[in-house]
């Protein structure tokens, strides 16, 4: 499968997920679910890595791998989507189209990569799509200084763990994704299950209704399952990880397409110079 075509359905998937997650969130409670989101996760990825006979990863790439799961599953989402619930979509999203440049940033330190010239002006374009996309949806939260700052904090984090993805996938090119999302998530899942420990949370989902645990099964096997097998895979084989971290957030870009469309809503300026700017920033980003 081509990378970019593994990006874009990445990005199809999260789309879609993500359109049920802040309901779970507000129903489940934020770490609740992310410790059921990784669980499944790990399951999924134990089936699939076990079917391909894939579960060895060599021993120098485990330190990278799980400080990649422990900070950008079980750390960076629970800021992230805390974030996402006090300040609002849009704002967030503001930030967060920032990750590829931060990306870019940590993988010169890093993985000693230079990201070209044409490849930084593709990002300039992704970041102002973002930015009109916010400006789209103009939709108001809570923002104060410590939210910014708990929302900056994460969205860091998370451009962190996948440069140390991409630094297991440089020491042994030849793991699967499976192999490498399958270890990520072993840290992700003990961190998660002694923070609910802590808070006094539930553990079991004999309280959830069944119309919940199908939500929760099915927004997780396609947003962390599916999905972030394509976004590793992708990783893997596109030499700089920013170009994949630019190319995923449009997701919120093809999710407003979908809103669009569902409520028959015709678009306005802010959508259409967030189209052209997204043209551009493609443009460039898959130019050599």
């Amino acid at each position: 499968m081509s990378a970019y075509l593994a990006v874009f359905i990445c990005c199809l998937l999260w789309a879609v997920s993500t359109q049920f997650y802040a309901n779970l969130v507000n129903r489940i409670t934020l770490v609740r679910f992310n410790l059921y989101k990784s669980l499944i996760a790990l399951v999924c990825f134990f089936v699939a890595a076990v079917s391909i006979g894939g579960l060895h990863a060599p021993i120098e790439t485990l330190p990278w791998i799980f400080l990649s799961g422990l900070l950008g599953v079980g750390v960076a989402d629970l800021l992230i989507f805390h974030s996402f619930a006090k300040m609002g979509p849009a704002r967030t999203l503001m930030l967060w189209a920032f990750e590829p440049s931060l990306i870019a940033v940590y993988s010169y330190f890093i993985l000693h990569k230079v990201l070209p010239l044409n490849k930084v002006v593709g990002l300039l374009f992704l970041i102002f799509c973002l930015i009109f996309m916010a400006l789209e949806k103009k939709k108001a939260g809570e923002l104060t200084i410590r939210i910014v700052i708990i929302a900056f904090i994460g969205i860091n984090i998370e451009a962190l763990s996948f440069v140390f993805s991409k630094k297991a996938f440089m020491i042994a090119p030849e793991m699967s994704s499976m192999t490498v999302n399958l270890y990520r998530a072993m840290p992700a899942v003990v961190f998660l299950v002694v923070l609910n420990y802590f808070k006094g949370l539930k553990f079991g989902i004999a309280d959830l209704s069944a119309k919940i645990r199908l939500g929760v099964l099915s927004s997780v096997f396609m947003g962390n399952f599916l999905a972030i097998y394509l976004y590793l895979y992708a990783i893997s084989r596109i030499s700089h990880p920013s170009i994949v971290a630019g190319l995923a957030s449009l997701t919120p870009f093809y999710a407003s397409i979908y809103e669009h469309w569902r409520d028959k809503k015709l678009p306005n300026k802010y959508f259409i110079f967030a189209f052209l700017s997204m043209v551009i920033g493609v443009f460039f980003l898959l130019s050599e």
